[in-house]
């Protein structure tokens, strides 16, 4: 019986661990992820951009130096050419409400 109960346990805490759904709320899209030389960041609206601080961080939390393109009126691009193999996260902070977006993605060379 405790092994069944701890069993439908684990089995539960993986479903909601794992499990994963698309946001389509999100004001934002990243790709590629794993990116090469770039990202790009393509908010739905343009107003979405005037507002928001963008960083990257590395695994470790130190800040990375970044450039950044406005490509189109509503994508950034952001340049990772200088830019080590590695996971790191790019922070999208809204300058009004203090809400930050954390993405994780992939640098390969």
């Amino acid at each position: 019986m405790k092994k069944s109960l701890l069993f439908l346990f684990f089995l539960s805490l993986s479903i909601f661990t794992y499990a994963q759904e698309k946001d389509i709320n999100k004001f934002y899209e990243v790709y590629p992820n794993p990116a090469i030389d770039y990202i790009n960041i393509k908010f739905k609206d343009i107003n979405y951009i005037d507002f928001q601080s963008i960083s990257i961080f590395s695994l470790i939390g130190n800040p990375v130096d970044i450039e950044t393109e406005s490509l189109d009126n509503n994508i950034i691009q952001i340049s990772l050419r200088e830019v080590n193999s590695g996971i790191y996260f790019l922070s999208l902070k809204n300058i009004i409400t203090n809400k930050r977006e954390i993405i994780k993605f992939l640098k390969v060379n």
